[in-house]
């Protein structure tokens, strides 16, 4: 029952990040086979670190790796969402529909553009009764980028932590950083997409590393499971800017490999 609580209430702080290979005691477990195809975590600075693949579950195959000098372990997601690819780019991207499918989170909202296909996303996340009075709730400042890509007509949304002075952190939460990426691709059977999900989050505070890593190895299952369930809402819109990335009439795909 003990352990029941402590895993409710951290996993609920670290709603926005990675990591399974850390047991209770804090010992790394043995590292799982590396996959056999070349995925590699780009991460903020451009740098190359190959992912391992750990499980997969529910048609979602979910990954891991090391980032450096970071006791924060970064997680992947991948598998089919039903849904076309406009649907699930939207619902990503809309910040006032993402308290309804993102774990834990109380608001989020645009702080200012940056460019037609960039802006400042700010999010805070709650800790919920009776934990409050023991820890702080999060924050978190991100510049989102908005690309397509003119092969396969995907769409991919990169979250990357950032200071700005329109959110300067706030006494009351404690200031995350994290990058975050996902990336769709529409398949070749019509309205399905293939979506790439990475993350490597630090909650920051004074809670251990091994900790964090622990307890949020259910980020890839748990956010695909959500996104899936909101893409089937009835009155999920289509945003202008996705509607603005998607390829013209007459403009042929590359067939899916998936």
């Amino acid at each position: 029952m003990r352990k029941r609580i402590l895993k409710t209430f951290l996993g609920v702080l670290l709603a926005f990040g990675p990591g399974p290979l850390l047991n209770a005691e804090g010992e790394e477990k043995a590292s799982p086979a590396k996959t056999p195809e070349a995925l590699y975590f780009q991460g903020t600075v451009g740098q190359k670190y190959e992912w391992h693949k750990s499980a997969k579950a529910d048609g979602i195959t979910i990954y891991w790796c090391r980032v450096g000098d970071s006791p924060v372990i970064a997680f992947r997601g991948e598998g089919i969402v039903d849904g076309p690819i406009e649907k699930v780019s939207s619902v990503i991207v809309d910040t006032t529909r993402a308290t309804e499918w993102v774990d834990s989170l109380v608001s989020s909202k645009v702080l200012r553009p940056v460019s037609p296909m960039e802006f400042i996303e700010y999010d805070h996340v709650g800790i919920p009764f009776p934990f409050t009075p023991l820890m702080s709730d999060r924050d978190f400042v991100s510049k989102a980028t908005l690309a397509a890509d003119p092969k396969t007509h995907g769409i991919s949304v990169t979250y990357e932590s950032v200071d700005d002075p329109s959110m300067p952190p706030l006494k009351k939460y404690v200031r995350g950083v994290m990058w975050c990426e996902f990336k769709m691709t529409p398949m070749s059977f019509p309205g399905q997409t293939y979506v790439e999900a990475e993350i490597h989050c630090d909650p920051k505070g004074s809670i251990a590393k091994w900790l964090v890593n622990f307890f949020q190895e259910s980020w890839p299952q748990t956010t695909f499971n959500n996104l899936r369930h909101q893409v089937q809402k009835p009155d999920i819109q289509v945003l202008p800017v996705i509607e603005s990335l998607l390829p013209k009439p007459g403009v042929k795909m590359a067939k899916s490999a998936r």
